[in-house]
Parts: C-alpha cells; sequence; structure tokens
C-alpha cells in the first residue's frame, strides 16, 4: 500500500507540464569540496526562474545540501531535481531506492558538473546519468561544439562557442546517450597520455520514463555566467521538463 500510494503522489507530481496553475517545484542539490557552493547556486537558481518565467511557467527553487533531497516524501513533491555536487557521502539504500523510482517514473534531472564524479559507491547513481567522470584537464579556454543531434537544444547557439571551464574525462559512456554537445579537442589525461577522442561534454538519456540532461560543464561563475552556458543550460532544462 505505500509503494502505491507513492507511485500515485508521484504520478500527480510529475504531471505539471499539464498543471499551468501552480509553481514547479525544483530541488538544487549542492555541496561537497572545490567550488562555491555557497553564493553561485544562487544566481544559477535566478537564471532558472527567469527562463521558466519566459516560457509562462513559475518555480520554486529550494537549493540544499541535505541528501534528504533523495528521500521518497521530497522527490514525491518534486518537480525538477537539478544537481550540481561534488561529494562521496553515502547514499542510504532508502535514499538510493526512493531516488531510482522517482527517475523510473518520470522525475526530471539535470546533472551538472562534479555531479558525474560524485557517489562512486552508488554505480546505480552513474546508470542514471549515463557517464564516470574520472578528472579533468586543466582549467582554462575551451572549445566545444554541437552535434548534429542537438535539436532544439540548440537554440540560440553557434555550432562552436569558447568558454573558461575544465574540460572533464568522460568514461563508462552509455551507449543509449544522445551527444549534444563535445569537445572540439583531444586532451591528455593525467599521466600524460593522449585520450581515444574527444570528450562528450552535453548529452541527454533516458532511465525508465525519466528525462536526464547531462552537462559537464560549468565550473565557476565565470563558466555559469557566459551566455552560451545559460543558453544551454536553459535548453536543458526546458527539454528535461517537457517543456521544449
Amino acid at each position: 500500500m505505500t509503494l502505491l500510494l507513492f507511485g500515485v503522489v508521484l504520478a500527480c507530481a510529475t504531471t505539471y507540464a499539464q498543471d499551468r496553475s501552480r509553481a514547479l517545484r525544483v530541488v538544487y542539490l549542492v555541496g561537497g569540496i572545490a567550488h562555491d557552493y555557497d553564493k553561485m547556486p544562487e544566481e544559477l537558481a535566478r537564471e532558472l526562474k527567469a527562463s521558466l518565467e519566459r516560457k509562462g511557467r513559475t518555480a520554486e527553487v529550494e537549493i540544499t545540501k541535505d541528501l534528504a533531497a533523495f528521500d521518497r516524501a521530497s522527490l514525491a513533491r518534486t518537480d525538477l531535481l537539478l544537481m550540481n555536487t561534488c561529494q562521496q557521502s553515502e547514499v542510504s539504500p532508502e535514499r538510493r531506492e526512493a531516488f531510482l523510482a522517482a527517475v523510473r517514473e518520470g522525475l526530471p534531472i539535470v546533472a551538472l558538473h562534479c555531479t558525474f564524479w560524485s557517489f562512486q559507491a552508488w554505480p546505480e547513481f552513474r546508470q542514471v546519468l549515463g557517464a564516470f567522470v574520472p578528472g579533468h584537464a586543466p582549467f582554462g579556454p575551451m572549445c566545444v561544439q554541437l552535434t548534429s543531434d542537438a535539436g532544439n537544444l540548440a537554440a540560440g547557439l553557434p555550432g562552436r562557442f569558447e568558454l573558461t571551464d575544465e574540460p572533464y574525462y568522460v568514461n563508462e559512456r552509455d551507449p543509449a546517450m544522445k551527444v549534444i554537445a563535445k569537445t572540439c579537442d583531444v586532451y591528455t589525461d593525467g599521466d600524460g597520455k593522449r585520450r581515444d577522442g574527444v570528450e562528450t561534454s552535453v548529452w541527454t538519456k533516458s532511465f525508465g520514463k525519466g528525462r536526464v540532461f547531462a552537462m559537464t560543464l560549468g565550473h565557476d561563475r565565470q563558466s555559469q555566467g557566459s551566455d552560451s552556458f545559460k543558453r544551454l543550460f536553459n535548453n536543458g532544462v526546458q527539454w528535461a521538463l517537457r517543456l521544449d
């Protein structure tokens, strides 16, 4: 009965696209090492809300460092789970199961930057996201190119653009992912060995009924403040929410 009730509640929570009268509830999970998780998330939350308002939708964004974002009750009230976290904290079996069930039933996910390095003791988390990042090339100017599969996600963007960020090494790539953008260059790893090819920077995939928008970019304010990042991020949020 509990699982049935959860399914009913989650089904109600994920019919947001048909109910334009209420604000979307976005949970933004942040926290961990090596990044500004105090001020920077507020700026991206404002960008997300403004972008959705231009689409005629309002949103409430809850920024949290608490892994209770993975709790069953929280997920049942969430319309979009946005993550930019850089940590190896243990996630309980109950929270793992709740997260996987929610995405399978349609919870949209937008994952940024160090999230693909996080929670390495949780292999199913990598399966949801579609890849694992073990590290990155040095921070600096980098070139990104869109692919022919970008579709509406390329709206407002040139075929190639530059930003200052960390080129992530992307391993364990899900063969079913749709590559939206990739690096223009091939990098060397930490041991000086040339990588096999360019890196996948942005992709989409499905996990059950849930849409997953994955974007390895977004290290700092300079990256997240660039027009190219904001356009691609906003397009990805709208795609994940099926507002595109």
